[in-house]
């Protein structure tokens, strides 16, 4: 915890405990009047009624005064010990303050129940809760007009039986009818639009979604419906004609192009399907011709395998033609294996295809899935092994010689279903003969252009990503730029180009190349395919991805422009102040926005490559150096750059004092929070930032050995690392600002990044009266 917090913490304490409502203003009107002393104060929160104490609002020029004002001290002590006991202790607080002020305590529990932290989140909460109606009903009224995010509203209302949420619903006012209609009405009024990023985490729509149902809030999932059999009735009947007329085909072509996918596959599958090879009835013969014969048909490819599987001779004619000549014809038979081999739809695909293999074992088809299989080690159908003597041949090749067999395989059979899978092993090989940009130049085409059954999208969007994030550089992204087939991405090259200058601190180029990105310039079907590799599906109606995501990145272009504008304004500054300034705004709880690139779903941390390097180049030793890709990874890192713009600050002779103490205690900040809040992967990677120096020889941790043992003293090391340079920091504070506010914070941190308790004993031997001590004693406490 900083020191700033449990600033603020004392002060709420210390004005919310006498609920003091609108009133304040005037009790309190300007700097010099006379600060009441509690039993003044508590005579005065007596008159106030419910409502006036859920209105409470105070400035900072009154949370300043009553800070240091000393007859506070004693109830800002009895609060903080409530916090205390809560966070550390084994037992529940005894005498909490609601027990103690009663209804007076009311604005400090509405302030705790919003706290991110889930310590005073609760302990808000269960006051309120305590204190019973009026004051539930005020808290929520309050809570639905602020739209806060926090609490979650399942942390006042778990999910529960029907009886327990009436009980819920009485709690808080809700069994009053006309409480119950104003809160929805007010809920309604305050919800975020549905394309809002915060949509799905508002308290209000969890509100709403619990009063009124699912389906009220969201509508009527489709998902959850029963399959739709609408029309299969009429269907039968043309299933029994014995000589069906031209006509009649056509019109059960019309019927079944208008029935549901639900019914259209059960026709296929489970009517037609079930048909024993050689048994095929009239009807499904004529059925089956006329799609064949229609080149616009979606099944039409079906049909053909069908007819063929049936000894047809029309179906066997065009199925050998297509099987030795136009390949392509087979990806949307392909496509139901990929996209649905979860259904019956997809497992019967998946053995037509196989059939026509088994049965034209010399067709073009079927030699180039064999040779696919024998160039993968894995056969094309099941993935089952090859054999040893393929196996030992594949191990043989040369990088050089794996690359050339995958050109060759895609001369030959470009319009094969596997064409990108293929352009994706083609890819990894010019990756590992160091070819990057080849190798994004292919993910990008496999990505923009049509190619096999598309099902290799979901292989190519992270490698062209992460090259954009941590791999390809300036020049080599705008060699790519240049050229036309890599246009469709053109607005996330600039946007990547635009990150990187701006996390190089060139700023005003940063503006020049992002002022016209507009990523509505990005085909949606690009990303559509990858978001929606079935197409849209009926439960994704509520939600596009594609369009939240070009909102949402514009959005945060938008607002990357602003920040960029601020730091080019320090930069012209130059003035030790405004690089401080910098260093500050990148450490800040809004510094990642500075130089991240939206592309990561909201999980860049999760899917950075950390393991499996020898397929992601960004972290291949063998192809890249170490240093390389450290600059690489801190440079995607808003610690990373935070820490190294403050250690240039700290190597600049001539920084003044005061900005001196202040960067040393943001330095130590900075990597309390990459240790706390960050994964370990990513800590890692960025290892070590500026101003750590390590002791130990790190063993890579992509290498195949590398053991749970490895990461565990791994872990070890890097954070003795960090301590080392924290204590250096201490040391440093305390021999050249002895009166610094800060020291005393650092010890108490220190004490659970060491987890050594003589952390906390410094603490109470050399700084008795800091705000820190009560915890610090307690922890030590607790210990013993």
């Amino acid at each position: 915890m900083q020191k700033r917090y449990l600033y603020i913490l004392t002060i709420f304490v210390t004005i919310f405990s006498f609920g003091i409502a609108l009133k304040a203003t005037e009790v309190f009107q300007s700097r010099t009047v006379k600060i009441p002393s509690p039993s003044e104060m508590s005579k005065l929160a007596d008159s106030f009624s419910p409502q006036e104490i859920s209105q409470l609002e105070i400035d900072d020029v009154l949370r300043d005064r009553l800070r240091f004002d000393p007859q506070w001290q004693e109830i800002a002590q009895a609060i903080r010990q409530d916090i205390i006991v809560a966070k550390w202790g084994k037992d529940p607080v005894e005498n909490p303050v609601w027990k103690k002020y009663g209804a007076k305590a009311y604005p400090l529990l509405s302030y705790y129940a919003s706290s991110r932290d889930d310590t005073r989140q609760k302990y808000g909460i269960e006051g309120i809760r305590r204190l019973g109606k009026p004051y539930t009903t005020l808290w929520l009224r309050g809570q639905i007009q602020r739209r806060l995010a926090y609490p979650n509203f399942y942390d006042i209302a778990p999910y529960t039986s029907e009886a327990q949420s009436k009980d819920w619903e009485k709690e808080f006012g809700l069994d009053d009818p006309k409480v119950r209609k104003e809160l929805i009405s007010l809920a309604k009024a305050n919800l975020e639009p549905r394309n809002s990023p915060q949509y799905y985490d508002q308290f209000n729509l969890g509100f709403l979604t619990q009063l009124l149902g699912y389906e009220a809030v969201y509508g009527k999932n489709s998902y959850e419906k029963d399959k739709n059999f609408v029309g299969l009735s009429e269907w039968l009947q043309y299933e029994q004609l014995q000589k069906p007329t031209d006509i009649q085909v056509k019109s059960a072509i019309a019927l079944y192009k208008k029935l549901s996918s639900d019914a259209q596959e059960h026709i296929l599958v489970e009517r037609l399907g079930a048909i024993k090879a050689g048994q095929i009835t009239p009807f499904a013969r004529s059925f089956f011709l006329s799609l064949a014969n229609d080149q616009s048909a979606s099944d039409r490819m079906w049909a053909i395998a069908e007819l063929d599987r049936h000894g047809d001779p029309q179906g066997t004619e065009i199925l050998k033609n297509i099987l030795n000549n136009d390949l392509s014809q087979l990806h949307s038979l392909s496509r139901i294996v990929s996209y649905e081999n979860f259904a019956p739809k997809g497992d019967y695909a998946y053995y037509l295809l196989l059939g026509m293999v088994e049965k034209y074992p010399q067709s073009k088809f079927a030699i180039a899935c064999r040779e696919y299989g024998d160039l993968t080690g894995r056969s094309y159908f099941d993935g089952q092994p090859r054999s040893e003597a393929v196996l030992a041949s594949n191990a043989k090749r040369s990088e050089k010689e794996r690359l050339n067999a995958w050109q060759d395989w895609l001369k030959r059979y470009s319009q094969h279903s596997g064409a990108d899978d293929a352009h994706h092993f083609l890819a990894l090989s010019l990756q590992d003969n160091n070819d990057i940009v080849g190798a994004m130049r292919l993910w990008i085409k496999v990505m923009a252009q049509p190619m096999g059954d598309r099902d290799a999208l979901y292989l190519a969007f992270p490698h062209v990503r992460t090259l954009l994030d941590i791999g390809l550089s300036i020049d080599q992204m705008q060699t790519l730029l240049q050229e036309p087939e890599n246009q469709p991405l053109g607005s996330l090259l600039k946007y990547a180009i635009a990150i990187q200058y701006a996390r190089s601190h060139d700023y005003a180029k940063a503006l020049e190349i992002s002022a016209n990105v507009q990523l509505e310039a990005i085909p949606d079907r690009i990303l559509e395919a990858y978001y929606y590799p079935q197409g849209r599906m009926r439960w994704s109606w509520q939600y596009n991805q594609v369009e939240n995501f070009k909102k949402e990145a514009q959005s945060l272009l938008s607002e990357q422009k602003l920040r960029w504008q601020k730091l080019r304004q320090w930069q012209i500054e130059n003035t030790p102040e405004s690089r401080y300034q910098i260093a500050s705004d990148w450490a800040g709880m809004g510094g990642w926005k500075n130089g991240y690139l939206p592309i990561w779903d909201g999980s860049r941390l999760y899917r950075l490559p950390n393991w499996n390097c020898s397929e992601w180049w960004v972290c291949d030793e063998s192809k890249r150096s170490d240093a390389e890709i450290l600059a690489k990874y801190q440079a995607g890192s808003q610690n990373a750059i935070a820490l190294s713009l403050y250690q240039n600050l700290l190597e600049d002779g001539s920084l003044p004092t005061d900005l001196r103490e202040k960067s040393l205690y943001m330095v130590a900040m900075t990597l309390l929070a990459q240790w706390e809040n960050h994964t370990f992967s990513e800590t890692q990677r960025i290892h070590p930032p500026a101003g750590v120096t390590t002791t130990k020889q790190y063993q890579p941790a992509s290498r195949r050995s590398y053991s749970y043992q490895d990461y565990e003293q791994r872990e070890k090391n890097m954070r003795s690392d960090y301590q080392r340079r924290i204590d250096g920091i201490i040391t440093e504070l305390q021999v050249k600002f002895p009166r610094s506010q800060y020291i005393d914070d650092l010890l108490f941190s220190s004490f659970f990044l060491s987890e050594q308790s003589n952390y906390l004993q410094r603490l109470l031997e050399r700084y008795p009266n800091s705000d820190r001590s009560a915890e610090a004693k307690f922890l030590l406490d607790l210990k013993k």
